[in-house]
């Protein structure tokens, strides 16, 4: 009997089970492309060593992360569906159901729900896996061999996950339910508590919210100085201002707003008022969210930003853009070409002879490193000094390329060209390597042919450029796709809360429809008042990310490099949940 009325339950208020239907399959779809990829150790052997130990220490740092947010998520949304029925259970108490019948009938429709969003995740995150790696692999510019949309273990870990999930918010929901007596569960909509507050312990602590997460800001810049009791001291701090300030400074904002004229004006009154009641109730929440958006923003940046600035790594570390072995290599299809030259060689016994005439006719480009006692000191471009040859970085660079041999190869440069087999290397150098990258890549796809072994590095900035990506390539795509990740999770995970809180919101508007407000006033004030809750995390989340991108500055070039392009994804990605937010709200405060 009770499995009949949980299906009928779902049926009659699909509408409504729709909303956490949706979101509760998104976040399965989440967590199935994350465990998809922590548990294919196929792909993770594929990379490099030092982008296998990065991604290790992620993974393990993500799983922790996603976990909590996860839990945290279902509650909330699980809220959702307790507060939408609540008056129901209420009727069927009335009607002489016991406590245990109407908590194991709540149990059951979690249960439901969960088995039926996490099936249809799973679906979802083997199709949302597939074109996010193709994507993401296509933007980022590597390719991953063994990147696969998932095995039965993937699919059994997250369906196991999320039923284990839901059977805790259930069993806790239950509980919670089996507390209260029937008056209270009809008057589920009628309930409303505010915690009374203490003006100057408000104003003292606001006051602290602001100076915590100022000083969080200032030491930023210091923390790789301090390395882990750094990061430990501006984390706290950072979590405990933010708290702060969301939970009294606002506070403060809204009590001096509705005392002033600007608050009085229209209905700023009234979306003020809703702001300043809701506040207790979501600073916690709001904290969560802001200090994860400024992570979930940081992470994207970072990932972009090494996607940008990969290519002027490999230019400022070497002289040539490209060496080629191959006779048959024009170079007539390179644009803005600035230097190219071509030398005759002779290898005997790992020794490499050159023409000393022809190299110092050519004046190849090479790399002279300073010391000068800064670890971060660029090198200096020249000209090969035809006296000094073993000082020659690209000469060296050249020796090992065509003797097969990683390092070690001896540079001889002669009057005459000793007897033996004479061969040839091509030099170029092209103004900008991205304008070229997809001509020189057919080159090193044809030179392939002339090295001694495949995995060979070619010589030149292109060369380096390949390398970079092999390193880094892995790390980047998983920063960009863990970012978008939990930005997905904390986005949805505000949206249940807001939803969950409708039965109570839906009094008021229903009060502002007595009293005159126009439907497309009322309409306009839900995008207002959902908007204020999404753009509080949102601010904070941005100046976390703004200034705690001063801590890559050691490691990138210019760590603001792909700030922008991660705020236009992650602006676009939270301000589509944004909208669609706004208009369940509406739906559910403004129906007749």
């Amino acid at each position: 009997m009770l499995n009949k009325i949980a299906f009928k339950a779902l049926r009659q208020k699909w509408r409504d089970y729709s909303v956490l239907l949706i979101g509760t399959t998104i976040a399965v779809a989440i967590f199935y492309m994350f465990t998809n990829i922590a548990m294919n150790e196929e792909l993770l052997r594929s990379l490099s060593t030092m982008t296998q130990k990065m991604i290790v220490f992620v993974f393990v740092l993500g799983q922790i992360l996603l976990g909590v947010i996860t839990f945290v998520y279902l509650n909330f949304a699980n809220s959702f569906l307790v507060r939408l029925r609540q008056k129901d259970y209420g009727l069927l108490s009335m009607l002489g159901a016991t406590k245990h019948q109407i908590g194991s009938l709540l149990l059951r429709e979690t249960l439901l729900l969960g088995l039926i969003s996490s099936i249809l995740g799973v679906f979802v995150g083997m199709g949302i896996t597939k074109l996010s790696g193709q994507a993401l692999m296509q933007s980022i510019g590597i390719k991953l061999s063994h990147w696969s949309v998932g095995t039965p273990k993937v699919v059994l870990v997250t369906i196991g996950f999320f039923l284990l999930i839901f059977l805790f918010n259930g069993l806790y929901n239950r509980w919670r339910l089996m507390r209260l007596d029937t008056l209270t569960l009809l008057q589920a909509d009628h309930v409303v508590s505010a915690k009374k507050v203490n003006p100057k312990r408000q104003l003292i602590l606001g006051l602290l919210g602001i100076i915590l997460l100022g000083t969080s800001y200032a030491i930023m810049p210091k923390v790789v100085q301090w390395q882990m009791i750094g990061l430990t001291v501006d984390l706290i701090l950072n979590v405990t201002g933010t708290y702060l300030f969301v939970g009294q400074t606002l506070g403060l904002v809204t009590y001096w707003i509705g005392k002033s004229e600007f608050g009085q004006k229209g209905l700023r009154n009234f979306i003020n008022g809703q702001l300043r009641f809701r506040l207790d109730e979501y600073k916690r929440i709001l904290t969560m969210i802001a200090v994860l958006f400024g992570l979930a923003l940081g992470a994207i940046s970072v990932g972009q930003g090494y996607y940008v600035s990969l290519p002027k790594q490999a230019v400022e570390n070497d002289a040539l853009t490209l060496a080629t072995k191959n006779p048959k290599t024009d170079f007539a299809d390179l644009k803005d070409v600035t230097y190219q030259a071509q030398l005759d060689y002779v290898v005997k016994d790992q020794t490499v002879y050159f023409n000393k005439d022809s190299v110092k006719k050519a004046q190849v480009p090479t790399l002279v490193y300073q010391q000068n006692g800064q670890p971060d000191a660029k090198p200096k471009q020249t000209t090969v000094d035809v006296n000094h040859p073993e000082d020659a970085y690209t000469l060296s660079t050249l020796a090992n390329y065509v003797t097969g041999v990683p390092f070690g190869s001896d540079v001889q440069l002669v009057n005459q060209l000793p007897a033996g087999k004479q061969e040839i290397i091509k030099l170029v150098k092209v103004k900008d390597l991205q304008a070229n990258e997809s001509v020189l890549k057919k080159m090193a796809a044809n030179e392939k042919a002339y090295m001694s072994n495949p995995d060979e590095m070619i010589p030149g900035a292109y060369g380096n450029l390949i390398t970079l990506k092999t390193i880094f390539g892995g790390l980047e795509f998983m920063s960009i796709f863990l970012g978008i990740a939990f930005l997905i999770m904390l986005a949805s995970t505000l949206m249940f809360k807001t939803l969950s809180n409708v039965s109570l919101d839906r009094r008021r508007y229903e009060i502002l429809a007595m009293i005159g407000t126009t439907p497309q006033q009322l309409r306009l004030t839900a995008f207002k008042d959902v908007g204020i809750l999404f753009f509080i995390p949102m601010l904070i989340g941005l100046m976390d990310a703004t200034m705690g991108m001063q801590i890559f500055k050691p490691i990138m070039p210019d760590p603001y490099s792909g700030f922008s392009l991660g705020l236009m994804l992650v602006l676009g990605i939270y301000g589509g949940y944004y909208i669609l937010t706004s208009l369940i709200y509406q739906r559910l405060v403004l129906k007749k």
